[in-house]
């Protein structure tokens, strides 16, 4: 037998898994913002996928979604709002609470003992999910002035203790 192939064709299978895996979780952590920030009341003018160049973009209402060549990363665009700590919070955990509530699914459903050919796809999505909504969870902001999830729940959290609204 020859490992080499077979090394080849695990970490080939590992890599597309895992990259699909991620992209699925940066899609739907962006569709969660996306939603939260409706229901509350934020108007939502763009939602990005990926960074780097635009390869193609549509326009749906008064939404425009846009995929860009590097499928890591993204963002939601949103007009100003006046909505408080409480809307900036809410916003911000969308992507969030969706990558939690689809990895620890993806989990459960690994975990229930019925094997099956989509457990190894599970696992990858479980991990993946539940990586971005930790990744997020993580206060920073970056260089070009934008702040992470966490931060951005941080700041909502007191603010609210402190019974202001969140400067932007």
């Amino acid at each position: 037998m020859n490992w080499e192939l077979v090394a080849k064709g695990l970490t080939s299978t590992l890599t597309t898994r895992m990259a699909l895996a991620v992209f699925s979780a940066v899609v739907l952590h962006e569709l969660g913002h996306l939603v939260f920030g409706r229901i509350v009341g934020v108007a939502i003018v763009g939602v990005v996928i990926g960074e780097g160049r635009r390869l193609f973009g549509r326009r749906i209402g008064a939404i425009t979604f846009s995929v860009h060549a590097v499928p890591f990363g993204g963002h939601v665009e949103h007009d100003e709002y006046y909505g408080g700590p409480l809307t900036k919070a809410v916003l911000a955990a969308g992507g969030i609470v969706v990558n939690l509530i689809v990895g620890i699914s993806s989990l459960a459903f690994c975990l229930s003992g019925e094997p099956h050919w989509t457990d190894r796809m599970l696992w990858a999505i479980a991990f993946a999910h539940l990586g971005l909504a930790a990744w997020n969870l993580i206060p920073r902001q970056f260089e070009d002035g934008n702040k992470s999830d966490g931060l951005l729940l941080w700041e909502a959290l007191r603010s609210f203790m402190r019974g202001k609204s969140v400067a932007r």
